[in-house]
């Protein structure tokens, strides 16, 4: 059994959220869940993240547990980083300062790792948790770093 759910409880266990599909549930667009303009210039200018609403679990995870303690790496390779940390700051109250981000998703893993060895560096693999809603991107964190994965699901097995 998964001894993840534990892991995420511990009050010294930092975790590091995807944004899109994790703390978002990719409801951008009117007849789809990614906005229909996505992979066009105009896509640029369209705050995407505005009328985002809160995934109850996760903000009451996050609620409960040490903000200081919680960051997000995402990829974004339309340049709305801006909006997104925002929307992360204003829903679940992680500080922007705490959002980092990749052009490609290949770049999270080592990405999170330098951030870990700076600002945790006698940290325990064990108590980082790298979560997020893509299997290969979980694959890479499984391969590329000695962390615990998590799947935002979880916390729908939890309710």
């Amino acid at each position: 059994m998964s001894d993840i759910w534990e892991i995420l409880h511990k009050p010294d266990t930092v975790v590091f959220f995807d944004i899109d599909g994790t703390l978002t549930s990719y409801n951008y667009g009117k007849h789809h869940a990614h906005h229909e303009l996505d992979g066009t210039p105009e896509f640029r200018d369209v705050n995407i993240y505005a009328d985002c609403k809160r995934l109850k679990p996760l903000y009451d995870y996050i609620s409960g547990h040490d903000v200081n303690r919680l960051f997000c790496i995402s990829r974004e390779p339309h340049g709305h980083e801006a909006w997104k940390s925002e929307m992360v700051e204003k829903l679940y109250g992680i500080p922007a300062s705490h959002c980092f981000y990749a052009l490609e998703a290949k770049e999270k893993p080592q990405i999170v790792m330098n951030k870990v060895k700076e600002l945790f560096p006698d940290i325990p693999p064990e108590s980082v948790v790298l979560m997020d809603d893509n299997d290969d991107t979980l694959g890479m964190y499984m391969a590329e770093t000695p962390f615990c994965t998590a799947h935002p699901m979880i916390f729908m097995e939890h309710l």
